[in-house]
């Protein structure tokens, strides 16, 4: 008893404990009323096709692997059965998605089911935090950095934003591609794969991050010492990687496996989606983008051969660099930067969350990391609100309260697409260019940071 007393004790003296409850505060408030409208029938039909015992990926309705549905299934089946109802479409309506009004979709969203769709967001989101701070606390000389970049995480408005009013699951899809650093960091190899994989199964982006990790692994010191010992020692380590990222893919391989299927099928489709972050540039101005859209054929070659561009990537620093713990964790950034700026199915603001926590534990070693962290931020949060405007996500609040109709909410939506811009027909073109390319610049930014630290760094870290 004495002992459950003094570890309470010890959580709500903690330094970060006042923080934490003002921030969970902040994403309780939020959790109700803001969703994507574009998204929750892909949301809601998945869910009720798992309700109703059916397969997720029948007639596309899930957009997520199966990892998410084993964390939401439970939640929801719970709920359901103590008498909650949160307006499911029919089946039928369920086979053609949302029946938008202009931008808006015409389903009403339970307030209730908001709040359960966004309870997982929550605990990763904190659990990243978490993270980010007992990270940063094994690498940085001053002692009051992991607190900073804990706030920094816990209160970016871009964070908050991605979660909680587009509610998108890549938060959990981050805190794995985090937490599988760390364990390498740790040289904890078999963890780490076990992060990588379980990662692979809430968004496939991570598997392009461990195919390169595990060519280092087995190959490191391939250019200096290298030797049938050491080769054999890296082995290994190796083995025990990948075996951690083929347990849970091995156990989930039914359902990834059509999942990975319906998704190859509507890759064409992504590409062309006029909107997002890779199409920065090329989605916001109608004549470039329909330039881009020519050479879909090409985009497609680079995403399929990627795998085996990032592995001769990976052959590459090997082969001139010596690999310390310090540079493990920024070619670990370095690749995460790489899947975001070339796999053609990144073209959407909120995949941002997959980097943003590394790059605030690398900022922790190299504050100059900073400045692509905050050019990021700021681009993401803007570019995403530019998109259809900042009343867009009042939906959920229209349909729960007085104080707007959806008809209204459409109203003012569709006025805002419509206003002139400067350089583009319509202001909101501008302003994804504008955004695009500032995001673009960090993106840069980081990746040449990477390219300078992963040449300098030394072995300090041992």
């Amino acid at each position: 008893m004495k002992r459950s007393i003094s570890l309470i004790r010890r959580l709500f003296t903690h330094e970060l404990s006042g923080f934490l409850i003002l921030g969970l505060l902040l994403r309780v408030v939020l959790m109700p009323y803001f969703i994507s409208p574009y998204d929750i029938g892909a949301y809601q039909s998945a869910l009720a096709y798992l309700i109703s015992g059916n397969d997720p990926y029948a007639l596309h309705a899930s957009i997520y692997p199966p990892f998410i549905h084993f964390i939401t299934f439970p939640l929801f089946t719970v709920a359901y059965r103590l008498g909650a109802t949160f307006d499911f479409h029919s089946m039928s309506d369920m086979l053609t998605g949302t029946r938008p009004e202009g931008i808006i979709a015409s389903s009403e969203i339970s307030p209730l089911f908001l709040v359960l769709w966004k309870v997982p967001l929550l605990c990763f989101d904190l659990l990243t935090g978490v993270l980010i701070y007992c990270f940063v606390k094994e690498i940085a000389p001053n002692s009051k950095t992991p607190k900073r970049c804990f706030l920094i995480w816990l209160f970016n408005p871009f964070v908050l934003a991605m979660s909680y009013l587009n509610g998108s699951y890549d938060v959990v899809v981050g805190f794995f591609i985090l937490l599988g650093a760390y364990f390498i960091f740790k040289n904890r190899y078999f963890s780490a794969g076990l992060s990588f994989g379980l990662g692979t199964l809430t968004k496939t982006s991570p598997i392009f991050i461990a195919i390169p990790l595990g060519v280092i692994l087995l190959f490191r010191e391939f250019g200096s010492s290298f030797s049938v010992h050491s080769f054999q020692a890296n082995s290994r380590l190796f083995l025990r990687f990948a075996a951690g990222c083929f347990v849970p893919l091995v156990f989930f391989a039914p359902l990834f496996i059509e999942y990975t299927g319906l998704t190859y099928s509507g890759i064409s489709q992504e590409i062309k989606v006029t909107g997002g972050l890779n199409q920065w540039f090329f989605a916001a101005d109608s004549k470039v983008s329909y330039l881009v859209n020519q050479y879909i054929g090409g985009i497609e070659t680079v995403f399929l051969y990627y795998p085996i561009i990032c592995f001769a990537v990976a052959l590459l620093l090997v082969k001139f660099l010596e690999f310390s713990r310090e540079r493990i964790l920024f070619t670990t950034v370095f690749f995460a930067s790489l899947v975001y700026l070339f796999l053609p199915i990144t073209v959407q603001p909120q995949y941002l969350l997959w980097i943003i926590p590394l790059l605030l534990v690398i900022s922790s070693k190299q504050r100059n990391f900073i400045w692509p962290l905050l050019l990021l931020s700021i681009a993401g949060l803007f570019f995403y609100f530019s998109l259809q405007g900042p009343e867009t996500f009042l939906y959920p609040l229209a349909m729960s309260t007085p104080l707007y109709s959806p008809q209204m909410l459409t109203n003012k939506i569709a006025a805002y697409q419509i206003l002139p811009g400067v350089i583009s027909p319509y202001l909101t073109q501008d302003l994804c260019i504008l955004f695009g390319a500032i995001g673009f610049v960090g993106l840069v930014i980081t990746i040449l940071l990477l390219i300078k630290n992963l040449r300098m760094a030394g072995n300090n870290v041992k």
